[in-house]
């Protein structure tokens, strides 16, 4: 029988086997290489597991209640300018939307008529004055007779009325030349104050009828703002409190104000108290119809402790915060019951009475991870000796 040996591995074979061989050990090397130290390792760990968030810490400060209400600017008055007087109009003094001054004339008629009845009531009074200087003289002269019985009682008494009666048609001439002169000066129609004319749909060469409207001037050196206040905040509100306003028209600034008025009764139909607000306006930048913000302070600024009311939950009536203080080189969070009202007219604080301490630090952001006694890093706090920050190791 022959004996027959295996054949020799293929030379090809042999070095697909060292190349693997040799794969595998500089695998090994680079994997120890990249691999941390222990230290390292746990350091990282445990800087993993801290929970980030941002920590208030409590102290009582002055606060004073605000509420924000929003509104629309008017001016400071308002008029409609009517003819008193019919007549053509002979000239024009001021144009739609422009400023005028105060005494400005705005509309002047066609004043012949007028001029022509003034003149009529001077004519008046000139002979009703020549009257009264005549029957003065004979009532003189018929009582200086009377009293030597060189004229009769009767004939004097004649003088006397007369006199009466040219001092009441003088003074009815005066009064018809004051008329005539009002008249003649109702045909100019002059501006009653400075401001814009909002409206003026008068055209030179038109006639206007008495009672006609010609227009409408606005006051624009103060604007003003009317707000409606519940009763808790009318009670603490008092004419020259100052404000501070937001324009929509300028949202990168502020302008000051104060309370101008405070109503006295509720409005029937909102049941809120009316609050005006003016506002210094010398360059008259605040427009009428422009949307304010009004930011009123209410009461005097009072010491108390506030919180963020997204700090505080709530978990079956019961209220509870985060404390976190250091423990053992590291800061920790602990859950902490605590008591809290309500602070009137500001939605987004609540008020701590008891649980916490001055001084102490509370979670008030990051709070949806934390448990009682995890590890935090805080993101507003200096790193301490031996305790991360965030970011840090």
């Amino acid at each position: 029988m022959t004996d027959l040996a295996a054949p020799p591995p293929s030379k090809r074979a042999r070095w697909g086997f060292l190349a693997v061989a040799f794969l595998l050990v500089a695998g090994a090397f680079a994997l120890g290489a990249l691999a941390p130290e222990p230290e390292r390792k746990a350091a990282a760990g445990a800087d993993a597991t801290a929970v980030p968030v941002r920590a208030q810490a409590v102290e009582a400060k002055s606060i004073r209640r605000h509420i924000d209400l929003s509104g629309v600017l008017e001016p400071q008055r308002r008029v409609e300018l009517f003819a008193e007087v019919g007549g053509r109009v002979t000239r024009l003094g001021a144009a739609e939307l422009e400023r005028v001054e105060a005494d400005q004339v705005l509309v002047e008629m066609d004043p012949l008529l007028t001029e022509v009845a003034v003149e009529r009531a001077r004519a008046a009074v000139a002979r009703a004055e020549s009257q009264l200087t005549l029957a003065d003289s004979e009532r003189g002269r018929f009582e200086s007779l009377a009293t030597r019985d060189a004229a009769s009682a009767s004939r004097r008494d004649q003088a006397v009325s007369a006199q009466k009666v040219a001092t009441a048609n003088l003074r009815e001439a005066r009064a018809n030349l004051a008329e005539a002169r009002d008249q003649l000066a109702k045909k100019t129609i002059r501006a009653p104050f400075a401001g814009v004319l909002q409206d003026f749909p008068v055209e030179a060469g038109e006639f206007l009828r008495a009672g006609e409207r010609v227009g409408e001037l606005l006051d624009l050196a103060t604007a003003r703002v009317e707000l409606g206040v519940t009763d808790r905040e009318i009670v603490v509100l008092e004419a020259d409190l100052p404000v501070t306003v937001r324009l929509e028209a300028y949202p990168e600034e502020t302008f000051p104000g104060r309370v101008l008025r405070v109503g006295a009764a509720a409005d029937t139909t909102s049941r809120k108290f009316p609050v005006e607000v003016e506002l210094p306006n010398p360059a008259q930048r605040l427009l009428p119809g422009m949307v304010a913000r009004v930011n009123l302070p209410l009461g005097e600024p009072q010491p108390l402790r506030a919180l963020p009311r997204d700090a505080v939950l709530d978990q079956f009536g019961v209220r509870f915060v985060y404390v976190v203080a250091v423990e053992d080189d590291a800061w920790l969070a602990r859950r902490r019951r605590v008591e809290v009202r309500e602070i009137p007219f500001r939605p987004e604080d609540l008020e701590l009475l008891s649980g916490v301490e001055d001084g102490e630090r509370v979670a008030v952001e990051g709070l949806r991870e934390l448990r009682d006694g995890i590890r935090v890093r805080l993101r507003n706090e200096p790193a301490l000796a031996g305790v991360p920050k965030e970011g840090g190791s």
